[in-house]
């Protein structure tokens, strides 16, 4: 173990830090994405929103959890195709 792991002080570098930012990009993308259709849905439903809040943020964590899964994949696929 280095310095700054055995201070405590650990930093993501090279393919961690990668993987961190592909899972919180796909992550955000997936919620915003889900969520997004969830509120569109229901708005061109003509349902108050306040109604139909439970089930847009139950799709919300569903974006969530499959961006947060898919995002280190497509991540990584997107790397290799342009070379990085």
């Amino acid at each position: 173990m280095d310095a700054a792991g055995q201070r405590g002080e650990r930093s993501l570098s090279g393919p961690d830090r990668e993987i961190v930012r592909d899972t919180v990009r796909g992550a955000v993308i997936g919620g915003l994405l889900f969520g997004g259709l969830a509120t569109l849905q229901a708005l061109r439903a003509g349902v108050a929103l306040t109604s139909v809040i439970q089930p847009i943020l139950l799709f919300a964590l569903i974006g969530l959890t499959v961006g947060g899964l898919a995002g280190p994949l497509l991540g990584r696929a997107a790397r290799r195709r342009r070379g990085r």
